[in-house]
């Protein structure tokens, strides 16, 4: 067995331009019961498909050759990509302009769009079938089957929700499946009491019979930061006050009544700063 590993991991060296030599650091040394073997399968821009299977576990050593065959293969396997940077456990992030970050944004749209569309088949048309790993923002369920995800969006959907996107990454594994994490702020609600909500994200979308589908997504809401959750609780009671008032103040400009305007305002300890004056107003007669 660890010859037919040590003849496979030549031939990669070999079609790679690399002599057998260069992968004597892994040694001779066969495989124990109690030691894990590894499968790594590197497919190159040519169609060649090496595979090394069943060795022993190493420290990285053949790792680190597959990494420098990434020329040689044209720079298109797992471990190559345009001005990536690494995340702490090793994962390239892509740039925000490589094709694979601009796919994850799109993916994102698509599915956003379909929240717009009210339509929860459309929705959970997006998802795989079976198989998948969904823990929403707003149930306590884990959702493993497409049907499931399609019952969740029945009701989601009715809260008008509209995400957008405020901090994310990308990471690519391979050319069929990609991680999207991130920050992101819900606006949901009717047209007159819409309301934010901050969530965290990741979704794991997987080209699935040509179509990328989601298979993994979890969202969950920010926590609140410690002593500041009772103010942000009494903040989002107030805000569909605060759309109210505003709408008063804006059906007075409509009207062109500078008297019905200036009534709303307090007649004292009034701190104003209009758009087209230099004026610090204090005094509601001024």
């Amino acid at each position: 067995m660890y010859t037919q590993t040590m003849a496979g991991a030549m031939l990669v060296l070999a079609l790679a331009g690399h002599s057998a030599e260069a992968f004597s650091g892994l040694g001779p040394a066969p495989l124990r019961a109690n030691q894990q073997s590894s499968a790594v399968t590197f497919r190159g821009a040519s169609g060649v498909s090496p595979v090394l299977r069943n060795g022993p576990a190493r420290r990285g050593s053949f790792l680190t050759e597959l990494k420098a065959l990434s020329g040689p293969f044209g720079g298109k396997g797992w471990f190559s990509g345009p001005k990536e940077r690494k995340s702490s456990g090793g994962t390239a992030v892509a740039s925000k302009d490589s094709d694979v970050f601009k796919l994850a944004q799109e993916n994102f749209k698509s599915w956003n769009d379909a929240l717009l569309s009210k339509d929860h088949k459309k929705v959970a048309a997006l998802y795989g079938t079976k198989d998948i790993s969904f823990l929403p923002t707003v149930s306590p369920k884990f959702i493993r089957e497409g049907t499931d995800a399609e019952a969740y969006f029945v009701e989601f959907v009715k809260k008008f929700p509209d995400g957008t996107i405020t901090d994310d990454d990308v990471q690519p594994y391979g050319p069929d499946a990609y991680l999207h994490s991130g920050m992101y702020t819900f606006m949901t609600g009717p047209a007159d009491a819409r309301a934010p909500v901050k969530a965290r994200f990741s979704y794991m979308w997987r080209k699935v019979d040509g179509d990328w589908k989601i298979v993994h997504h979890h969202s969950s809401a920010v926590p609140k930061a410690a002593g500041g959750a009772k103010a942000e609780v009494d903040a989002e009671k107030m805000y569909p006050l605060a759309q109210e008032n505003f709408k008063r103040w804006n059906d007075a400009l409509q009207t062109k009544d500078y008297k019905k305007v200036a009534a709303l305002y307090s007649t004292k300890e009034l701190s104003f700063l209009p758009t087209v004056s230099p004026q610090f107003i204090q005094d509601a007669g001024k």
